[in-house]
């Protein structure tokens, strides 16, 4: 069940066939082909006290043969998904939420003001980025789950005065949430819901609604370290064939992220006013340590051709509207203002929008696409780590032809050979090394 930040949830998509993406059998055109899910809102509760059944068919069965039939549905799941998880769209009201139409915050929090609602006040009024906020958002459903199953001195700690919180009732809401969880509670949820509590503590410090922060006193847990797994230089040539040949357009855009240097919010976030083609540069918006800040990213060689096709593409959708006297690489056709033209939109296409999609849609896609279908398990991210190890070793074997050099004018040599192979004893077992761990492009010739 997917949870939303406006109280209503849905359940996950099912595919029918659930085997269209592989089947080879004409039989299966003969199916009803089709979305399924349940949706959930508070509001509309008594109508649909089982959340309301959403079947989606958009014309896929319309089409006569397998390829086609495939493409629909995998457009008509990506839409479906962008419009629940980015636009917040109702399939009972057929309504999508406007941020202008968002509630305000209601009530002044004070030291009477009860736990729960205090963090969710605190956080509505705490400036911050808007993923990191929501991010904390979705745990406060965790924490009033387990403040209710605690009861204090007789009272329900999750509607006790916020100023009589104390660090011994926050260390026991964390121990239920990790009761609750089970086996998904590790050392580093326990840390990431302590930082999150601190971030609020600390805002409700300053608004006056209690004296001390309860998070003093509560440490960190150590826990094991996991080294990120990697993708193998084989196991990337299976990404890229298979992605190439399926999916084309995330195919591009994990190309164009391996060779990106950035974060995939980050790269989602760029517009076509943040890309210079010409001087091989864009720009990326990031967000660290509570600043942000723009900073230049190079457009390698090994991704400029990508990078040139979806500008392309851009373009077009610029050319197509340029009758409109309203539209500029800022607005919309018909001229609504703040929508921007993002180079990795619904499909991973340029498109206009309010904002950028949302990363986890990267996520979904890779575990879709690779995990389940590969059998592949180092996720996504992990292009960047491979790419940084790349890099690394390219440094070192520059140094070592450095050095080498060096030795060898030392020595009176004229050339490096009698170096490498009588004085650097241990050059082989190096350069061994380098080259089991090199990974020199995206999916490496064989």
């Amino acid at each position: 069940m997917i949870h939303r930040t406006d109280g209503c949830r849905y359940s996950e998509l099912n595919f029918f066939p659930s085997n269209w993406k592989t089947t080879t059998s004409s039989s299966s055109l003969k199916k009803i082909w089709r979305i399924e899910y349940t949706f959930y809102d508070p509001s509309m509760k008594d109508r649909y006290p089982n959340g309301k059944a959403v079947t989606i068919k958009g014309g896929i069965n319309r089409a006569k043969d397998l390829s086609s039939r495939r493409q629909l549905m995998q457009y008509l799941i990506d839409v479906e998904l962008d419009l629940l998880e980015n636009q917040f769209y109702n399939p009972i009201t057929k309504t999508i939420l406007e941020k202008e139409a968002e509630k305000s915050r209601e009530g002044v929090i004070d030291e009477n003001t009860p736990f729960i609602k205090a963090l969710e006040l605190a956080l509505e009024s705490k400036v911050m980025d808007g993923e990191a906020k929501k991010d904390i958002k979705n745990k406060i459903p965790h924490i009033e789950k387990a403040a209710r199953n605690i009861k204090y001195k007789g009272a329900v700690v999750a509607d006790m005065p916020i100023s009589s919180i104390s660090r011994k009732l926050i260390r026991l809401v964390l121990d239920e949430i990790g009761n609750n969880k089970g086996d998904r509670w590790t050392a580093n949820n326990f840390n990431r819901y302590r930082t999150d509590l601190r971030t609020i503590f600390i805002e409700l410090n300053e608004l006056e609604a209690m004296e001390s922060n309860p998070m003093d006193g509560i440490r960190k847990r150590k826990g094991i370290k996991k080294q990120r797994e990697t993708l193998t230089s084989e196991d990337r040539k299976r990404v890229d064939n298979h992605l190439r040949e399926n999916h084309y357009t995330f195919w591009r855009f994990a190309r164009i992220f391996f060779h990106s240097g950035c974060r995939e919010r980050e790269l989602l976030g760029v517009t076509i006013e943040n890309v210079n083609l010409k001087e091989r540069w864009f720009k990326v918006m990031v967000k660290k340590d509570k600043e942000s800040r723009w900073d230049k990213k190079a457009i390698e060689p090994g991704a400029y051709n990508l990078w040139k096709e979806v500008i392309a593409e851009a373009d077009k959708l610029l050319l197509e509207n340029r009758n409109n006297p309203n539209l500029s690489k800022s607005c919309v056709p018909g001229g609504k203002p703040g929508n921007l033209l993002f180079i990795f939109s619904e499909a991973l296409k340029p498109m206009f929008r309010g904002g950028p999609i949302r990363q986890e849609q990267i996520c979904r896609r890779w575990n879709n696409y690779v995990k389940r279908q590969l059998g592949i398990t180092a996720d996504f991210y992990s292009l960047k780590h491979s790419r940084t190890s790349e890099d690394i070793n390219s440094e070192v074997r520059k140094a070592i032809r450095i050095a080498t050099k060096k030795a060898a004018r030392k020595n009176g040599h004229t050339s490096t050979k009698m170096v490498e192979q009588i004085y650097d004893t241990q050059s082989k077992d190096r350069l061994l090394k380098i080259k089991t761990k090199s990974k020199a492009h995206f999916a490496p010739e064989a």
